[in-house]
């Protein structure tokens, strides 16, 4: 299950596009404007010659009408500027700074990137490896000899089929994003905000342009907005919410039981894609775009009002009576999972609760999640002290969690510390001492 600021596909920016600012558009700050003979650096114009000593700029203070051309001449003048082009940028009272377009052509080895936030934000993300260690991208964007094949299916639309067999951690690909956009640029004024997306889209290297305007469009109105809207995926990068547009996952059908998992890794700015289970030649790849441990009516009503469609995928489409049998499912999985959270001296957790769940996780065909299953089995046998069964299902949790949460994810972390020792984690025999709903017979492994 995704975390609320986990990566989900962006519906709720359709809905964020429609509280439009209705203040006045700002207008060109042309006094402030620094004539073509001349370069901005910390909201003052420097002579072209000039050469900052204090670092880099990181502060604009107005926006700019220079042409694409004017613009990447105007930044070729700063020693050692981080953008291939001069940031655009608008303000008015609802923003504490500017808000900049910020574009790199060489971003990803040439693939390009913008992205629409603040300086500060935009110049911290200048700090990651992706930008600053170039050999951190080694596994990304590579895009030759895939794995699958485009094809449009009725009803549907383009999705994507596996053209080798594909195991369980095989990774499908793994793509930096053509658009960062910050939630801040609604605080614009809404043609403001939209000049922005436009003016980034012109700036991404030809190639990357051609991508990004091959998306489809959900909304029907401006051609870029309505991209972002319906493509764009909810990421983090430090601690704060931000969306991202990557064309391959785009591709992607939704699926309310997937058979491939995706994460965000935040220090690459890459998002990987990987089987979750064997793929056959001739299979369909998918995703789930909404968090789907949920009943099918919740289901399909979120991605009724978000992306517009009705789900038909085989759980959702299923007979009433198995449907209303999976609901139970689900139910009951969320019920498990909070006997299992329960760590007071109340608790009637049990392995067997633990191993209760992993069967619902599995009926259900939740494979992409079955990561949190087994976190639960490894941490209820570690607190009653079985320090195998611990082991086993730690490995479990870890190898399924870096296909749905990542390298980095902190739960995955823990798994990997307990698969190694678990006499040395915080669970262990946390509930020795604790009456056993299931008898007092061990709690090893049955079948």
């Amino acid at each position: 299950m995704k975390s609320a600021l986990g990566l989900t596909l962006l519906g709720s920016a359709y809905a964020l596009s429609e509280q439009k600012v209705v203040d006045i558009p700002q207008q060109p700050l042309l006094s402030d404007a620094c004539p073509s003979n001349s370069i901005l650096h910390n909201g003052e114009c420097q002579p072209s010659t000039f050469d900052p000593s204090s670092g880099l700029p990181n502060n604009f203070k107005s926006n700019s009408t220079l042409s694409l051309d004017e613009s990447r001449a105007s930044a070729e003048k700063v020693a050692n500027f981080p953008w291939t082009f001069w940031p655009e940028c608008y303000s008015n009272e609802n923003t504490t700074e500017p808000v900049c377009v910020f574009s790199s052509q060489s971003f990803a080895n040439g693939r390009g990137v913008f992205i629409v936030s603040t300086s500060s934000l935009a110049y911290q993300m200048l700090k990651k490896p992706a930008f600053s260690q170039p050999n951190a991208l080694e596994r990304i964007n590579n895009h030759a000899n895939p794995p699958f094949v485009q094809h449009d299916f009725p009803g549907k639309g383009r999705g994507l089929i596996a053209n080798k067999t594909l195991h369980r951690g095989d990774q499908i690909f793994a793509s930096t994003p053509l658009v960062i956009t910050n939630p801040v640029s609604y605080q614009l004024v809404e043609t403001e905000r939209l000049r922005l997306a436009h003016r980034g889209v012109d700036t991404l290297p030809q190639d990357s342009q051609t991508l990004f305007w091959a998306l489809l469009d959900h909304f029907k109105g401006d051609p870029v907005d309505d991209r972002i809207n319906t493509n764009a995926f909810e990421i983090e990068i430090d601690g704060e919410g931000q969306y991202a547009v990557l064309p391959e996952i785009a591709m992607l059908n939704h699926d309310c039981r997937p058979n491939a998992a995706y994460f965000w890794d935040e220090e690459t700015l890459s998002h990987y894609v990987h089987a979750t289970q064997t793929i056959y030649p001739g299979e369909e790849i998918t995703i789930t775009y909404i968090n789907n441990e949920r009943s099918r009516a919740k289901r399909m009503a979120n991605l009724k009002r978000n992306w517009g469609f009705d789900c038909s995928c085989s759980s959702c489409s299923a007979h009433p009576v198995l449907t209303a049998e999976s609901d139970d499912r689900i139910a009951q999985i969320a019920d498990l999972a909070t006997a299992l959270d329960d760590w007071t001296s109340a608790s009637s957790a049990t392995p067997e609760m633990a191993e209760a769940m992993i069967s619902l996780y599995q009926q259900e065909r939740l494979y992409a999640s079955l990561g949190l299953a087994y976190k639960h089995a490894a941490e209820v046998y570690s607190s009653f002290g079985d320090k195998y069964n611990a082991i086993k299902y730690a490995r479990l949790s870890a190898e399924h969690g870096y296909l749905d949460k990542g390298w980095r994810d902190r739960d995955v972390m823990e798994m990997r510390n307990m698969a190694k020792n678990p006499e040395t984690t915080w669970s262990w025999k946390k509930r020795v001492g604790h009456k056993r709903l299931a008898g007092e017979h061990g709690c090893g492994h049955r079948h």
